[in-house]
């Protein structure tokens, strides 16, 4: 299979025990199948302390929190589990963070998440726009979705124009929110043969797409908002640094390594399905992550800010389903809301 890494994967190690921002303190680990079996059965002293440990959470099993602390970390900020029967004994969530693994069929996409000290540093750590390349594993392939010939073409397009260091980023992400745009009309229209051409051939950007009203930030805050929950996260981060956006509202309910088990990605044909993963909305998510961790880092510093909209957004389901649903029901998310933050 032909596996897609950014040009920073080579280098990333874990911290361990030096890391900041342990990924062991503060989030749930919800354990895989197989390492539950595997847990059930393991003998000793250590076995019964796991099962001990384990806790069922609706569907799923996991270790609770011990102030904040996952229960096997230990003063050394060391996993017992890894430090006692090696890293493969840890479940599919430890193993793989900070991975965020996509597989479409035919090929595999693996990043980075910023919400990793070490990831954020190498993903900040050049100047130089970033760039993918290609190896091959032995895993086996399967066919692809018939949305890839048009899909692929069209974010490589979208990369490319966001690479262009020539113009200025605000001229960019104007464009990046036009383009996205107008392959989401075709595709709500359902006019699939003018949508493969538009992603596929050489095209022109359209500006008719009108600018709207609105503020992003207090659009933000209202969807995101929870007030029976402090939070913790961007909302503390944003509070203490007295922020007055809708950023200081941001809500964190209780995160978990979310987004790390390899997972299939597929187009769905549907009405609901279109919405929930329409190209506009991708790239409105986009757009508001870059005016979110650019408020933010005003306060915090670029690093920190792009670690916690990482952390509290793009590892939160809650948050990322509130987000999928609001960008095409509220108008201050809207399409041409967020091109407003764009222009001029």
């Amino acid at each position: 299979m032909r596996v897609r890494v950014p040009d920073y994967f080579d280098g990333f190690s874990c911290l361990a025990g030096a890391c900041p921002h342990s990924c062991c303190i503060g989030w749930e680990v919800v354990l895989d199948e197989d390492t539950v079996r595997r847990y059930q059965q393991l003998p000793g002293a250590l076995g019964e302390r796991l099962r001990d440990a384990m806790a069922l959470d609706g569907e799923d099993v996991c270790f609770p929190l011990d102030g904040r602390r996952c229960p096997f970390l230990n003063q050394e900020n060391l996993c017992d589990i890894h430090c006692a029967l090696g890293p493969e004994a840890t479940s599919v969530t430890c193993r793989e963070h900070p991975r965020f693994i996509e597989d479409y069929g035919p090929f595999q996409e693996i990043t980075l998440s910023a919400a990793c000290p070490k990831a954020n540093e190498l993903l900040l750590g050049t100047r130089d726009p970033l760039t993918f390349s290609e190896r091959q594993d032995n895993q086996p392939t399967e066919d692809g979705d018939e949305w890839l010939d048009w899909l692929v073409p069209l974010r490589d397009r979208l990369l490319d124009l966001l690479r262009d260091r020539s113009r200025s980023l605000k001229a960019r992400l104007r464009d990046f929110l036009l383009v996205a745009g107008e392959a989401q009309q075709l595709l709500d229209s359902e006019n699939m043969a003018e949508l493969a051409a538009f992603c596929t051939e050489p095209w022109a950007i359209s500006a008719e797409t009108a600018a709207g009203s609105g503020s992003w930030e207090a659009a933000a805050c209202q969807c995101l908002q929870d007030p029976g929950n402090s939070g913790t996260g961007l909302a503390c981060a944003a509070e203490t640094v007295g922020a007055s956006t809708g950023i200081a509202r941001l809500r964190s309910p209780r995160p978990r390594k979310a987004g790390t088990h390899r997972r299939v990605l597929r187009l769905p044909v549907s009405a609901e399905g279109r919405q929930r993963w329409r190209p506009a909305g991708r790239a409105q998510f986009c757009a508001l992550g870059v005016l979110v961790t650019d408020r933010l880092s005003r306060f915090v510093g670029l690093p920190e800010a792009l670690r916690l909209f990482s952390r509290e957004i793009e590892h939160d389901e809650d948050n990322l389903a509130t987000l999928r649903e609001q960008f095409w029901q509220t108008e201050g998310l809207s399409l041409s809301a967020l091109l407003a933050a764009f222009c001029g």
